[in-house]
């Protein structure tokens, strides 16, 4: 049996990631523009949002709590992406 192909490299989904970072980064900013005191004021780890923000690697619960926590769908949020 052959393995399963993957359909994009490792880079290309490390720029989707930063891509996402870049658009969570935008969106806090625009609610507050301190992500230790948006952390604070939206009871989100500060440490999970910076990785968030940075592009690496966080759970799905972890990023659609954050999302939910902004006010954003996640449909509103991939449009455009």
């Amino acid at each position: 049996m052959k393995p399963k192909k993957v359909p994009e490299s490792y880079s290309d989904v490390n720029q989707k990631l930063e891509q996402i970072g870049v658009k969570v980064r935008m969106l806090r900013k625009e609610m507050n523009p301190n992500y230790e005191d948006f952390a604070s004021h939206s009871n989100i780890n500060k440490v999970t949002l910076n990785k968030i923000e940075r592009g690496e690697s966080v759970s799905l619960r972890l990023f659609v709590l954050t999302l939910q926590k902004m006010g954003v769908s996640l449909e509103a949020f991939f449009k455009g992406l």
